[in-house]
């Protein structure tokens, strides 16, 4: 692994080793050609970014073609200029993140002094693509509404992707919400521990980063190129807004509140003699608000954004107990849980800062760098189903995200890109009450549950370092693109699931008598730390590929990704001759060396308006360390959980809890051991 890191090194320093990416950015090419279709070569272009007066130069090589690689986005003008020929010039070139925009020009002869311009639109098609993406631009982000604000709720406008049932995730291609990767400004902005994307938004929180400080994405489904990797299902290619040599900014508020609202049908109905009439109408109340600014510090030099958004949201709980049975202990039952029924509020409160600053060095250097803030807390927001505030506590999410991005060109034909990414998320969970949990059964089925959940308080705090350097060089019809990156999560999880203790009651009846038929309980083993683990994750990437232009209508992509993931162990091992006996060590994760992943993709030009694409490749996911992290603690040595039946020696007298197991009670502990030939996911 010391070679790896030492490669890793090489490409962050050396001007040598560097790519072209498509993420973040985007790329301009095409051929040059004269009035009889033959290719010029050593033709000026020259594209010029119209908002922010960003200029890069190169020229046609031999074949007659050129290559803008790792342009920020934007609209354009193209510039063609050859002695003998009249100048060219294409105006208003939308280019959109992740974008492969071929623009060919063909020459007229004639002098200088006379010009031929054309204003374009971004081209219909993209001829040399052949990945599968969709972008949704900035009017559609802007425009489009959409209910909370979730930015990544209009991914499910492209095809082939889906909200996950199972957990609230995006699905891309039927793949689990895990198996897909979040890239905002061209840096890794996802949830190691738990697959998701950065803050869970949309799971836990709302959203981590605001709609308004969005200015466009491509959600990428399948047979993308090798430079993109660590998912299995879609990859979402995210970018900032950036100030321009305009002032711009905004201001917004949405309101709703309980005047606006009707009750609900589950309050009007009648559930029990407690209330014979329904529930009333509970207070709610929602603000979203914000505002944002971007301009010139220095024109066609410097540019800052800053934007600010809130959200305030009350909303009631209410809940009612079922028809009960008639009979006395029953009705005694009712009477004693009526009180884990009475109205509670829930609120979400979500604050968001982002700040900008791009910087353009030079004609041949940009750099920027963007800072994203994220504070959320859901207050009585840690468990939902619960029907008491006993039951639930305050689930937070806190996200402070930092990416720096420099970009060099080198001559007419390289460009060097260097990107490094600072994540920290950190997700803790209180609890509202100390007593166990309860849960009272009935006919069955689940009747009430109040009590202290059975996995707070709990932690999970996350630290995330990301470094990237990519190159393109430009050699005839092949454009060139190779680097690497690292990434290190440095995890500490703490989830103390049962330590809190569970009574479960088979009937009302035997609440009422205080009769519960089992107890549930999980304790830390002596000398151990217990539910407390570190699972931390060590990713390496290296790709190489190349974009060849075999002819104006035939383009070909291949290459090769390589990923290589270090997991940590648990640092006990278990030392049961059973599991030796079998191959099975608790303190071993296997490091899965065969994740070469080549990709192929055509894209042939059919007619003007016709593209057939094609592509297939072998794509390697991620390991949520949630999985791995299970095999820290539930070791058999570091974590006891046992259920005693009513009856059984040391059972508890409710609503006490055990601070040790009984003498006398044996059982046989959960253990959780990866498989000697763990395999990453594909």
């Amino acid at each position: 692994m010391l070679v790896c890191i030492r490669l890793v090194l090489l490409l962050l320093v050396s001007s040598v080793c560097f790519a072209q990416s498509e993420i973040a950015g985007a790329t301009v090419n095409g051929t040059v050609s004269d009035p009889s279709g033959a290719a010029v070569a050593g033709v000026k272009v020259t594209a010029t970014n119209e908002q922010t007066g960003l200029t890069r130069e190169t020229a046609t090589s031999e074949a007659g073609l050129y290559n803008f690689v790792r342009l920020p986005v934007g609209r354009y003008t193209l510039a063609v200029e050859a002695p003998g020929f009249k100048p060219v010039r294409r105006t208003g070139i939308a280019l959109t993140v992740g974008a492969i925009a071929t623009i060919d020009v063909a020459l007229e002869i004639g002098p200088a002094a006379e010009s031929v311009t054309v204003a374009a639109e971004t081209p219909v098609m993209e001829t040399t693509r052949s990945q599968t993406s969709t972008t949704i631009n900035e009017k559609a982000v802007r425009d489009l509404p959409i209910n909370g604000r979730n930015f990544l709720d209009f991914a499910t406008m492209t095809p082939g992707v889906v909200r996950d049932p199972r957990s609230g995730d995006l699905s891309c291609g039927g793949q689990r919400g895990p198996m897909n990767s979040l890239l905002i400004d061209g840096a890794d902005s996802n949830n190691l521990f738990f697959g998701q994307s950065t803050g869970r938004a949309g799971v836990r929180n709302p959203y981590s980063f605001s709609q308004e400080s969005v200015q466009e994405f491509q959600v990428n489904n399948n047979s993308f190129a090798p430079e993109i990797g660590r998912a299995g299902g879609g990859v979402i290619n995210v970018i900032t807004k950036s100030g321009t040599n305009d002032f711009h900014g905004n201001a917004f508020w949405f309101w709703r509140t309980t005047k606006l609202r009707a009750n609900t049908s589950s309050n009007k109905f009648t559930p029990s003699a407690r209330y014979p009439l329904g529930i009333p109408r509970q207070r709610y109340e929602y603000d979203q608000f914000g505002a944002n600014l971007g301009g010139p510090v220095v024109k066609d030099r410097v540019f800052f954004f800053f934007n600010y958004e809130g959200q305030r949201n009350s909303d009631p709980v209410t809940h009612f107990l079922p028809v009960a049975p008639a009979d006395a202990a029953s009705q005694q039952a009712v009477r004693e849980l009526v009180q884990y029924t009475e109205p509670y509020t829930r609120s979400l409160n979500n604050n968001i800062y982002l700040v900008k600053i791009d910087w353009n060095i030079g004609p041949n250097q940009t750099i920027f760098g963007r800072y994203n803030r994220h504070r959320f807390d859901g207050i009585n927001y840690e468990q939902t189903f619960q029907t008491d505030p006993s039951g639930t506590g305050n689930s937070s999410n806190y996200t402070d995200n930092l990416t720096i991005n420099y970009n060099r060109v080198i001559g007419s034909t390289r460009v060097w890109d260097v990107r490094f990414n600072y994540l920290k998320d950190d997700a803790p969970g209180t609890a509202n009450s100390e007593g166990p949990n309860v849960q009272v059964n009935q006919a069955g089925s689940r009747y009430i549950t109040y009590g202290r959940n059975n996995f707070s308080p709990r932690y999970t705090n996350i630290d995330s370092y990301q470094a990237i350097s990519t190159l393109s060089w430009v050699m005839g019809r092949h454009s060139l693109k190779f680097g690497g990156d690292v990434n290190f999560a440095r995890i500490e999880n703490f989830f103390p699931g049962q330590f809190g203790g569970t009574y479960f009651f088979a009937s009302l009846a035997d609440y009422a008598n205080r009769r519960p038929t089992s107890f549930t309980q999980a304790l830390a083993g002596q000398n151990t730390t217990g539910p407390f683990s570190k699972p931390d994750v060590d990713e390496y990437a290296f790709f190489a590929q190349d974009q060849w232009r075999v002819s104006d209508r035939l383009t070909l992509n291949y290459g090769v990704r390589y990923d290589l993931f270090e997991y940590a162990a648990g640092r006990v091992r278990n030392p049961d001759p059973g599991l030796a006996a079998i191959g099975l060590f608790n303190n071993r994760i296997n490091v899965d060396k065969n994740n070469f992943s080549p990709r192929f993709g055509f894209a042939y030009k059919l007619t003007e308006w016709a593209v057939m694409r094609g592509g297939a490749g072998r794509y390697v996911g991620r390991t949520s360390s949630i999985i791995t992290g299970t095999s820290h603690t539930n070791n058999g040595l570091q974590i006891f959980q046992f259920t005693l039946n009513a009856g059984a020696a040391g059972f508890p007298t409710f609503p006490n809890i055990l601070s040790s197991i009984p003498p006398g009670v044996t059982f046989r502990p959960n253990i959780f051991v990866m498989a000697p030939d763990y395999q990453q996911p594909e």
